[in-house]
């Protein structure tokens, strides 16, 4: 896949791209200004030049990303003691990534490793023969706990890879899985410089806060990965409520007992407690937490193994058939079917728009309008699932015109018009949602989209002289 330039962090293929003259590291062009400036690749340079072979093949595991942040941060040694100090008040969690856990070996074999046999060693080799020191402090050491800043404190630039960035207020931040602010990066001329708005209103004295896990995931989902990357648990309204703010979206189907079946909810009765029981709101059938994630987890296995295979329209609804037997219609891995579904039904063939039949339309109407209520309740500041949610938006646009324009000449007005308007109502809310998301390549590529949309149903408007 795509990995980032080390001079300007745009997304190359290393495997055919031209190699820095200096060091040999793929980058996206000889003369990218960034190779040659000191606080950008220029430092580094120096140091990744030292290995003396270079890369016949095996291109990501000689030439390694992470590995090449870890690197950035130790020589900010360079850059003086203020900001190197500066940058070890970053809270790096050592305490939980001591040796012996599985965190300290990966990064001491996938990064620590790496760095002291093919560039830290030639250093202290040329720093005893010049007598002269390069790095004051380049232990192991000091290089986990740099790992350790990296894991806790950076954001994701979203440009489609492997691409991290650390700020150092912005990490300030606090957690909540309803956060009340967005970030949007700039490009590489601005060094990716990160602005942070409000998404919902903040009163004097509330706290400032982001997300650092997927929206779309359940609260166990949620939890574990926070307690795994950002070693907290989050006790959150969102977290604390077995519903999650009314959307149903970890629940289960209770499926009774063997003579008979309820059709009630299971869900957990204190979220917070990774041993807690998990209740149905309909009989008296409990299951344990140990039996619940093993059910989810298998059947997010299933999803997985259909989402990456190009399924097909049919692949989908068997698949959501066969998870509403175990999860509730809302459950997060039914949402991810949906999702997928509403993008295939007039799009494949067999269900092209001249294809799909009324009831399909109707059904992916449906579909939107359900996803949208969960969307609006997880992520009401629209600061988290904006692709997302304009996908879904454009998608009931085009579910709606498509069946207005059947039945203009025979329906009723007066039910078609109010679909006119719901078809307004989500392509100029589609592109007020996207508006912060246009300088990433999915995000522009689907903003262009429903501004074809937009311009092809004012059209239509126009011609049936329909205000």
């Amino acid at each position: 896949g795509p990995v980032p330039c080390p001079g300007c962090c745009r997304l190359i293929m290393a495997d055919t791209s031209p190699r820095c003259e200096g060091c040999d590291w793929p980058v996206c062009h000889e003369d990218c200004v960034g190779l040659k400036d000191p606080n950008k690749h220029g430092h580094e340079c120096f140091i990744l030049r030292l290995r003396t072979h270079r890369a016949l093949d095996g291109l990501h595991e000689y030439y390694r990303q992470d590995a090449l942040f870890a690197l950035r941060c130790l020589l900010l040694q360079r850059r003086g003691i203020k900001k190197w100090m500066q940058f070890l008040q970053f809270e790096s969690h050592m305490d939980k990534r001591s040796k012996g856990t599985d965190i300290y070996k990966e990064y001491d074999e996938r990064v620590v490793d790496y760095l002291e046999e093919n560039f830290l060693k030639p250093l202290k080799a040329l720093e005893e023969e010049s007598k002269q020191t390069i790095l004051p402090d380049m232990t192991r050491e000091t290089i986990h706990q740099i790992c350790g800043i990296i894991d806790v404190n950076s954001l994701e630039i979203n440009q489609g890879g492997e691409v991290s960035a650390l700020y150092q207020a912005a990490c300030l931040m606090e957690h909540n899985c309803i956060p009340n602010t967005a970030h949007t990066f700039e490009d590489e001329l601005t060094n990716y410089r990160i602005t942070v708005r409000a998404t919902l209103p903040i009163k004097k004295g509330e706290r400032i806060t982001t997300m650092y896990t997927h929206a779309l995931w359940g609260t166990q989902a949620r939890r574990e990965h926070l307690r795994e990357t950002k070693y907290f648990s989050c006790s959150c309204d969102r977290c604390k409520d077995p519903t999650e703010m009314g959307t149903y979206l970890s629940a289960l189907r209770c499926l009774g007992t063997e003579s008979t079946h309820c059709g009630g909810t299971q869900l957990p009765i204190n979220p917070l407690d990774d041993d807690t029981e998990w209740a149905c709101d309909k009989c008296s059938v409990r299951i344990s937490n140990v039996q619940a994630s093993y059910l989810i987890n298998q059947i997010g296995d299933d999803v997985d193994n259909v989402q990456l295979n190009n399924p097909t329209v049919r692949e989908l609804d068997n698949l959501l058939s066969k998870l509403l037997t175990f999860l509730h219609s809302n459950h997060y891995h039914c949402f991810s079917v949906k999702h997928s579904l509403v993008q295939l039904l007039g799009y494949q063939q067999g269900y092209l728009p001249n294809q799909i039949s009324d009831d399909q339309l109707i059904r992916k109407t449906k579909m939107c309008r359900e996803m949208m209520d969960i969307l609006s309740k997880i992520d009401p500041g629209k600061s988290r699932l904006c692709l997302y949610t304009g996908v879904v938006l454009h998608e009931l646009h085009l579910a709606n015109i498509t069946y207005v324009k059947r039945k203009w000449d025979i329906g009723v007005k007066k039910d078609l018009l109010q679909l006119l308007r719901e078809a307004d109502r989500s392509i100029t809310e589609s592109k007020e949602v996207l508006k912060y998301e246009t300088s990433t390549m999915s995000g522009e590529k689907l903003h262009n989209l429903i501004d074809g949309s937009r311009k092809e149903f004012d059209r239509w408007l126009t011609r049936n002289k329909i205000d």
